[in-house]
């Protein structure tokens, strides 16, 4: 499979919305459904299995990106599903295990998909409109909508950094695109190898897997620098002052 994952730039605007890489991070799941197509990989309630590893009418995911991103941070970054904790008094009825359904009056077969998430938004936005809750107070939005809308040949995209990303359905459950995604939120750039934008498959930044629950990797090691994951333990040297052995 060639289809990319891209992280994109954002405007400033959209910077004021960043994504934590410590603590926990509540997110929300918008699932679009549009006139004239639907996401047929996944209903909301097996999504939100794949996402958070929650769902009452099924076997848990064991492995899901919020259990993976708990093994690769640590245990420091821990994905909550919006209105999933005490301080967010939303109404159940609305975002049920951290997914809003939010039909849309558009038909989004061949729209650019950005155009289609900023549809998604505003119209969730509405819905949520007198229960006092913005969609920009969660620390991430994960929106997903059908493959029919035009997706420039990606499996998905975020800002990055950022608060925002985007999955066509197809790619929505599947864990390594997932924790790709929410990588470049984090503000991870890919991982290249040899001139090549995704070639180090050693790393999560790469284009390692688009399996529903694997890969079993996390982020290389310089991109784990940057998180900040492992400050605990790390050491810097600096070999213009300390002699190092590499024996």
């Amino acid at each position: 499979n060639n289809r990319n994952l891209r992280g994109n730039g954002n405007s400033m605007s959209d910077r004021r919305h960043l994504s934590q890489k410590i603590g926990d991070s509540t997110l929300i799941v918008l699932y679009a459904i549009p006139l004239d197509a639907i996401n047929e990989q996944r209903t909301s309630i097996q999504l939100a299995n794949d996402i958070f590893g929650i769902n009452a009418t099924e076997v848990q995911d064991a492995a899901n990106v919020r259990s993976h991103m708990l093994q690769c941070s640590k245990g420091q970054l821990n994905y909550i599903p919006a209105c999933g904790t005490e301080e967010q008094l939303c109404s159940n009825e609305l975002i049920v295990n951290g997914i809003l359904e939010v039909p849309i009056n558009e038909n989004v077969t061949g729209v650019r998909s950005g155009d289609v998430v900023n549809f998604v938004k505003a119209e969730a936005q509405l819905i949520l409109n007198g229960t006092g809750i913005d969609v920009f107070s969660f620390t991430q939005i994960m929106v997903v909508i059908p493959d029919e809308a035009d997706w420039g040949g990606a499996a998905a995209w975020a800002y990055l950094p950022g608060q925002l990303s985007a999955f066509r359905d197809s790619y929505a459950y599947r864990m390594g695109v997932q924790m790709h995604e929410f990588g470049h939120n984090l503000g991870l750039h890919h991982s290249g190898y040899d001139g090549a934008s995704y070639a180090d498959h050693s790393c999560l930044m790469g284009n390692p897997s688009y399996g529903d629950d694997g890969p079993e990797l996390c982020f290389n090691a310089a991109k784990s620098w940057e998180t900040g994951w492992y400050n605990d333990s790390s050491v810097t040297v600096d070999p213009s002052t300390v002699a190092v052995s590499m024996v």
